[in-house]
């Protein structure tokens, strides 16, 4: 996948998960069981990308709030519905990208299986279009592996090129 791709991708899962994010954490939000996750995300057409992390609540709490930082910087609107297993989203955003400003809307729909697993189905708008990309769906899914392997501590996050970083070292923690 090309740097330009990933690029896309990445702010596609920001239009997904990063403005669910923007706010405070709702109380009767879904929790993901302590461990390690496995997560696959999708769209674009590609391959599917596959990382890992290991989680703990503080983790889960630490991604939350660097969420809020970024969505704060560039989401005018927002808005999080918890309806029992089901997360609904939607935002709009005003992102930077290489080419200028672009507006991003988007939608989508987590459903939790108990505390360890999890998909989202979204739809995203792009104007102007990325990359010729106007529209894009996406799909991500997550699941409880087990405990994080030995040496890794919570935040530790695998990425699909093998890439090991921790998330809690990340600007806006």
């Amino acid at each position: 996948m090309s740097s330009r791709c990933r690029w896309l991708l990445a702010v596609s899962l920001l239009g997904l998960a990063g403005t669910a994010l923007a706010q405070d954490i709702p109380a009767n939000m879904p929790k993901r069981k302590p461990g390690l996750w496995e997560m696959q995300t999708s769209g674009m057409g590609g391959q599917p990308q596959t990382t890992k992390i290991c989680l703990d609540a503080d983790t889960d709490t630490a991604m939350y709030k660097m969420g809020t930082h970024m969505s704060g910087q560039m989401c005018s609107t927002f808005k999080i519905d918890v309806q029992g297993n089901k997360v609904l989203t939607d935002a709009v955003c005003k992102i930077n990208a290489p080419s200028g400003t672009v507006n991003m809307s988007s939608h989508s729909e987590t459903t939790y299986q108990g505390d360890t697993a999890y998909s989202t189905q979204g739809n995203i708008k792009y104007d102007p279009a990325v990359m010729g990309h106007s529209e894009m769906a996406m799909t991500s899914s997550g699941h409880w592996v087990g405990q994080c392997a030995a040496g890794q501590k919570p935040g530790d996050m695998l990425m699909p090129n093998g890439q090991t970083f921790n998330i809690k070292d990340m600007p806006g923690h």
